[in-house]
C-alpha cells in the first residue's frame, strides 16, 4: 500500500498539488494496481496516471481505511502480509488503526523502503527533466541578482523568482521560493516577509525550478555593500569544500567515504559531521527533497551513476548575517555533472 504521495506519483503517474490529501496506490503482487483516492482527484489522476482503476471515496466524509479494507477484501487479500509506509508522510495513525480494526487476519510489515530503490538512481529522461530545470533555475539567479539592492522588499526579490521561473516553464513549485534577508538570513527555514534589505545585511536565495515534478535547486547568498570578514571567510570555506566535493565524488565510492574526506573543509563552521547533500529528484508539495538518502558520515551507500543530490552548505547563527551557496548535481560514470553549475561566489551589492 503506497501512501506517500511522490512514491505514488512515481510509480503511477498521478500527479497532483493537492498532495496532502489521502492517495493510496495498491500493488497486489498478480493482478493491476488500483489508485484509491477523494472524488476530487479522480479528474487529475485520469489525466496524468497510467492506472486504469480507479476508485474514490467521498471528500468530506471521511472512510478512507473502510474503503481501502473493502478493495482488499475484494482482492481476496485478508490473510495476507500487505506491506505500507509508516515512515512516510501519508499513512496516518486513523488510517493504520482503521485497516488493522477492517483486516484483523492481515500482517501489515514496514515496506517504506520498498519505493525508494528504483527512485534513487534516475534514468537517463529523469537526468534530462532535471536538466531542463536546472537551466529554469540559473535564469531564476540571472533575473534577480541586478534587482537586489538598498530598500528592495524580500518580497520583491521572491517576485521576481515567482515570474521568472514560472514564465520561462516551471510548474508550481515542489519548495516555494526562498528568500532570507536580513536578520533572517542567520536563521534556518525562514522567508520573505516583507523585509527591506538594508548596507550590511546579507541574503539567502534557495529556489528550483519543475520539469515533469523533477527539481534543480540552487542556494545562492548576496550581501549588500562590503562584506565582513566573517561574510567573506564562510563564503571561502563553503565554496571551497563544495568545489572539493564535487572531485571527491566518483562511482563506487560510499556516502560515508566522500562525506569523511570532504566534510573536514566545514570544520571551522561546524565542529560536528554535516550533512553534504540529500536526494533530489521528483517531488510534490511541500518538498522538493526525496527524503531517501543523504552524503554524511555512517551513510553506507554506494554512488552509483544516475543518482542526483542537492548540497545546500551554509553558516547561519540566529543574530548575524547568515551565508549559503549550493548545487544540483548527479553521479556519472566518471564523477559528477553540476546541473546548476553557475557563479558560485558571493554576490555583493555596491552601495
Amino acid at each position: 500500500l503506497v501512501t506517500y504521495a511522490p512514491n505514488v506519483s512515481y510509480l503511477s503517474g498521478y500527479q497532483s498539488f493537492g498532495s496532502g490529501w489521502y492517495s493510496c496506490l495498491i500493488l497486489p503482487r498478480e493482478g493491476e494496481p488500483i489508485l484509491h483516492m477523494h472524488e476530487l482527484e479522480i479528474g487529475p489522476a485520469m489525466l496524468t496516471s497510467w492506472v486504469n482503476d480507479i476508485r474514490v471515496i467521498k471528500w468530506s466524509y471521511g472512510g478512507e481505511a473502510e474503503g481501502l479494507a473493502s478493495i482488499l477484501k475484494e482482492r481476496s487479500l485478508e490473510g495476507c502480509r500487505i506491506g505500507i509506509e509508516p515512515k512516510r508522510a501519508g499513512l496516518s495513525i486513523d488510517l493504520y488503526e482503521g485497516l488493522k480494526r477492517a483486516l484483523p487476519d492481515v500482517t501489515f510489515i514496514d515496506a517504506s523502503g520498498v519505493a525508494a530503490q528504483p527512485r534513487i538512481i534516475k534514468s537517463p529522461a529523469e537526468v534530462d527533466y532535471m536538466r531542463q530545470a536546472a537551466q529554469i533555475t540559473k535564469k531564476g539567479v540571472d533575473a534577480v541578482l541586478p534587482v537586489i539592492r538598498p530598500g528592495v522588499t524580500d518580497n520583491q526579490m521572491a517576485a521576481v523568482l515567482y515570474h521568472t521561473l514560472i514564465s520561462e516553464g516551471s510548474e508550481y513549485f515542489s519548495t516555494q521560493p526562498i528568500v532570507s534577508a536580513g536578520q533572517r538570513s542567520g536563521i534556518w527555514h525562514t522567508t520573505f516577509r516583507r523585509t527591506p534589505v538594508q548596507t550590511g545585511d546579507t541574503v539567502i536565495l534557495e529556489f528550483g525550478a519543475a520539469y515533469q515534478r523533477y527539481t534543480s535547486a540552487i542556494m545562492h547568498a548576496v550581501s549588500i555593500g562590503k562584506p565582513s570578514s566573517a561574510v567573506e571567510r564562510s563564503s571561502k570555506i563553503i565554496n571551497e569544500t563544495l568545489d572539493l566535493l564535487f572531485e571527491a565524488v566518483k562511482p563506487g565510492r560510499t556516502a560515508h567515504d566522500v562525506a569523511r574526506e570532504v566534510g573536514v573543509g566545514m570544520n571551522e563552521i561546524s565542529p560536528v559531521p554535516i550533512v553534504l547533500g540529500y536526494s533530489i529528484g521528483l517531488g510534490l508539495p511541500p518538498t522538493w527533497g526525496e527524503d531517501l538518502y543523504f552524503i554524511r558520515e555512517g551513510i553506507d551507500l554506494e554512488l552509483k551513476p544516475g543518482m542526483t543530490f542537492h548540497s545546500p552548505l551554509t553558516d547561519r547563527t540566529p543574530g548575524t548575517p547568515g551565508v549559503g551557496f549550493s548545487e544540483t548535481w548527479v553521479v556519472t560514470e566518471t564523477g559528477c555533472e553540476i546541473l546548476t553549475i553557475h557563479d558560485r561566489q558571493l554576490t555583493v551589492v555596491e552601495v
